[in-house]
């Protein structure tokens, strides 16, 4: 039986899918290696999955293919996939020139693996075959590899040392605040694909146009879930607050419809664009009142409405903030909200940075992943004029962190310096 690697350091809106590609393998007689970071010897295939959102994310998957080219086998098959063969199909042609595949293209594994079973025959699972132990047992492996690039000097320990920090508060924000890969969670994918054109992201050119799963289908998950005695359920997406607008309906009906199941749950919302907030408020308002809603995740990216519009985010945030003033108030005491902002958007006055930081501590957000501003291949922030020096931006995340860090976790990305991005 040939043996089969994953090797992953794309982010968690492709996880699920990652379970599925492993159902896949498993069904046409791959046995798989449990590790997803260290590079099995014995591996026949190596698929690695990459994160694309800021530069910083293509290098590291670059970084990561390089690593597990000099130390597979020699007759071991790499395959690149992940979302960087669509955000920068150019590079990859020109430093792998091998088999890809894209998050719209799984199905294109059947042809370059000959497989007898199509991707499509399994299903996207609702859970997690991974443990908590297994992952820390990673981690720990990662930060020793951390260590091991330590030169001596000042500037290579305080390097190490904001590696190791953002790594142990990534950690602490995927498992205690976002609830992310819990095998103690059902997880049910709404939709695929985005329906914003946010100018600073070119994850849609991999993820595609949104794609909403009908909603009798969703509820029926929901329930599954439910009878197999989960009582935690986490809806989530690309953008998971679009969710519906391709169908004909949106989030906050398929959550009104949730209202009506007279059972025992809590809920877990992710992604959700404060654009379609205004969709969401009554229901979850509801469901905070019933003590049926435990995390919210809703990136503003910015507080300053002239960055929106630039961002192609545009929103009211007099409301939005009126808003999740009302669900935080409402709540019970075990509530989570999280959001995630862009640090050094082109042309971002300091006091634009400012009002976007105090945003985050009137809203009291419990987590909060910031992103350096990455300039992405072919979007239109990439030419935006008052594009902001890199140590500059660094300057600016090290200064969201320090101010907001007594109040919330957060983390940040050394962009420059190669670092993964924050939510990998």
């Amino acid at each position: 039986m040939a043996k089969a690697q994953i090797i992953v350091t794309s982010c968690s809106r492709r996880s699920l899918e990652i379970e599925q590609l492993k159902g896949f393998l498993q069904g046409n007689d791959y046995s798989l290696a449990s590790d997803d970071w260290n590079v099995d010897p014995d591996a026949d295939l190596i698929l690695l999955s990459t994160c694309g959102f800021t530069q910083a994310a293509e290098d590291f998957g670059f970084e990561t293919l390089r690593r597990v080219s000099a130390t597979k086998k020699p007759d071991a098959r790499i395959i690149f996939g992940g979302c960087i063969p669509k955000i920068n199909p150019t590079r990859v042609a020109l430093e792998f020139g091998g088999p890809t595949f894209s998050p719209q293209s799984y199905a294109d594994l059947d042809e370059i693996l000959g497989t007898k079973r199509r991707f499509e025959e399994f299903q996207r699972p609702n859970t997690f075959s991974g443990n908590g132990a297994f992952s820390l047992l990673i981690d720990t492996r990662k930060a020793i590899e951390i260590l091991k690039t330590f030169d001596g000097s000042l500037s290579g320990l305080g390097y190490i040392s904001r590696r190791l920090d953002n790594g142990v508060r990534r950690r602490l924000i995927r498992s205690k605040f976002a609830n992310l890969n819990d095998p103690h969670t059902f997880y049910i994918q709404i939709q695929e694909g985005c329906s914003m054109r946010c100018s600073y992201c070119a994850i849609k050119t991999a993820v595609g146009p949104l794609r909403s799963r009908p909603m009798d289908t969703i509820l029926g998950q929901f329930s599954a879930g439910l009878d197999q005695g989960y009582q935690h359920i986490q809806l989530m997406g690309d953008n998971a607050g679009g969710y519906g607008l391709d169908i004909g309906t949106n989030l906050g009906r398929l959550l009104e419809q949730i209202l009506d199941v007279d059972r025992e749950f809590v809920l877990e919302l992710t992604d959700i664009n404060p654009v379609y907030l205004h969709l969401i408020f009554e229901p979850v308002i509801k469901l905070c009142e019933q003590r049926k809603i435990s995390r919210l995740y809703i990136p503003i990216q910015s507080a300053s409405r002239r960055l929106l519009k630039l961002m192609g985010r545009d929103c009211d945030l007099g409301q939005v903030k009126q808003m999740l003033t009302e669900i935080k108030k409402v709540a019970s005491s075990g509530f989570k909200m999280g959001t995630s902002i862009i640090a050094g958007f082109p042309s971002e006055s300091i006091d634009e940075l400012n009002e976007t930081i105090q945003f985050c501590n009137d809203v009291g957000f419990d987590w909060v992943w910031c992103h350096s501003f990455s300039a992405r291949p072919e979007t239109p922030a990439a030419v935006l004029p008052g594009q902001i020096p890199t140590d500059q931006i660094l300057r600016r995340a090290q200064e969201v962190k320090s101010r907001l860090g007594s109040k919330a976790l957060v983390t940040t990305a050394d962009d420059s310096e190669g670092s993964r991005t924050c939510q990998g």
